[in-house]
């Protein structure tokens, strides 16, 4: 009798990925094609092959597409901007500095902010639930920080009461049309980022500081 050959070693399988990890590639693969084909035209399936899994495991993890949308603002765009939650250590003057220029280096330099910022302006005329979603994650936090700052300003001493404390959104304003300036003009019309931050903030402080402010401050302590 013929002895037979001895079997060759199955292959070792790749190992799945984590469940987290798996997540993790499916908001990057949606934020692929939502950025190139926007909301309305993109399909799970296209995300699903982006993604190299099944459809049916995007359902794992997503109700369905807009679910999925708002877990891709929140992961790329929430994670990217500490300044949402606040920080109170430092005067109102520092804190405010801070804030703008996280603000500049999370939205206006960062590419695939700015893609999503495209993808609502294009489409939450026909999606409004896109830019409630926005509205809700990103500007109604971004805006209470900002009040709350003016807030702790105004009892510091360091600003003037101004009609900013009710509108804070003139204060972001100069950073929102960077943003749209980028998107629309990209390098064909270069904008120096860093010399129109440097001039935004010392616009802010013109308006809002009070003159002599640190020493009106000091003041207010001592009574």
């Amino acid at each position: 009798m013929k002895k037979r050959a001895p079997r060759k070693p199955a292959p070792k399988r790749a190992p799945l990925p984590q469940p987290h990890r798996r997540q993790d590639q499916i908001l990057e693969a949606a934020f692929e094609v939502f950025a190139v084909k926007g909301f309305a035209a993109a399909r799970l399936d296209d995300v699903a092959e982006r993604a190299g899994v099944a459809k049916g495991t995007i359902y794992l993890y997503f109700r369905d597409k807009e679910q999925l949308f708002r877990a891709v603002v929140r992961s790329l765009i929430v994670k990217r901007i500490p300044f949402l939650e606040g920080d109170t250590d430092g005067s109102a003057p520092e804190l405010l500095r801070g804030l703008l220029a996280r603000m500049y280096a999370n939205i206006v330099r960062d590419a695939k902010v700015r893609a999503i910022v495209r993808m609502l302006i294009a489409e939450s005329g026909k999606f409004p639930q896109l830019a409630d979603i926005y509205h809700r994650e990103i500007i109604s936090r971004g805006l209470r920080t900002v009040r709350t700052v003016l807030k702790m300003g105004i009892a510091s001493g360091h600003f003037r009461r101004t009609q900013a404390l009710r509108f804070p959104q003139i204060l972001v304003g100069p950073a929102v049309l960077a943003a749209i300036w980028r998107l629309v003009h990209g390098n064909r019309y270069h904008l120096n980022v860093e010399a129109y931050m440097r001039a935004h903030l010392e616009l802010l402080m013109s308006a809002l500081c009070r003159e002599g402010g640190g020493r009106a401050a000091r003041a207010k302590r001592k009574r």
